[in-house]
């Protein structure tokens, strides 16, 4: 699933391929009335496209893990990949029941070629949005005030990081890193790295961390982001940036997807093992994480 640095990597990278472009046309095979304020509602379609065409784009901002498509009309196209989404920018065609790419190249990657939207420009470029398992949403701007903080921003310190787990004290720590209403942008592939950095064993109640354990998981989750930001996202499984190209995060992985592999830590011999943790897959060392 992308997370912060995967959304960072395309938000910014997106402000350089089309803001200023006017959409002129949309196209999408989404169906389904079970959203109702999701483009994969055909009537709330109708009106996303009343809305959205004719419009150009002033630029692309991000809020957690959503995407923000700013255009000069006052409206907001809010766009959240979900588990398998990714957008992706160039020429395209239309064939009988989707969209493929013009020309060779990494838009041709099979991880690229769920194609389930498509924003047309005036300058004959297309934004398309892959999705193998149709999770990604669609949709304009709403309130976004129930999101938590984001670990980058400046004013996230060692108090506020404290206070804010501290809203589930009987929560395990890898559970309540990913409840997107207590801390905004982190996901699975982070919390694990973070938690493995700071020798957290991920089901630690978060009441019995003491202050200089916070302290360090702070200062990795940051780190970790920022690592994640600069290698241009994780492609382990589908994310791609928007030339079609993958991240270089999944060369770095010291715990995620490295189940019976030795750890990397110097002084330990331990070997990384995966359980389920709040639903979710967790890597970590069972001798250094305790």
């Amino acid at each position: 699933m992308p997370e912060l640095p995967e959304v960072h990597t395309t938000v910014t990278e997106l402000n350089k391929l089309i803001k200023g472009n006017k959409i002129i046309d949309i196209w999408t095979n989404y169906k389904s009335t079970y959203y109702e304020k999701q483009i994969k509602n055909p009537s709330y379609f109708k009106e996303f496209k009343k809305v959205v065409i004719g419009s150009k784009v002033k630029n692309v901002e991000r809020r957690a893990k959503n995407i923000l498509i700013n255009l000069d009309n006052g409206r907001v196209i809010l766009i959240h990949m979900k588990m398998t989404g990714h957008l992706l920018y160039g020429q395209y065609k239309k064939t009988r029941e989707t969209w493929s790419p013009t020309e060779e190249g990494p838009l041709q990657d099979k991880m690229n070629g769920w194609i389930r939207m498509v924003f047309t420009f005036d300058n004959g470029k297309h934004l398309a949005l892959s999705d193998m398992r149709k999770f990604a949403k669609v949709t304009l701007e709403k309130d976004l005030d129930h999101l938590g903080p984001e670990p980058l921003e400046k004013e996230f310190v060692f108090k506020i990081f404290k206070d804010q787990i501290n809203k589930k004290p009987n929560g395990k720590i890898k559970t309540v890193l990913l409840n997107q209403e207590i801390i905004s942008g982190i996901g699975n592939i982070y919390s694990d790295e973070s938690l493995w950095l700071s020798k957290i064993e991920p089901e630690t109640i978060v009441k019995k961390l003491t202050d200089d354990q916070i302290k360090n998981l702070l200062k990795n989750i940051k780190e970790v982001l920022k690592k994640g930001i600069r290698l241009l996202g994780d492609s382990m499984s589908d994310y791609r940036r928007p030339d079609g190209t993958p991240g270089n995060f999944q060369k770095h992985h010291r715990v995620y997807q490295r189940k019976n592999l030795d750890c990397f830590r110097k002084d330990c011999k331990g070997t990384i093992q995966r359980k389920v943790v709040g639903g979710r897959g967790t890597h970590f060392c069972p001798d250094c994480q305790k």
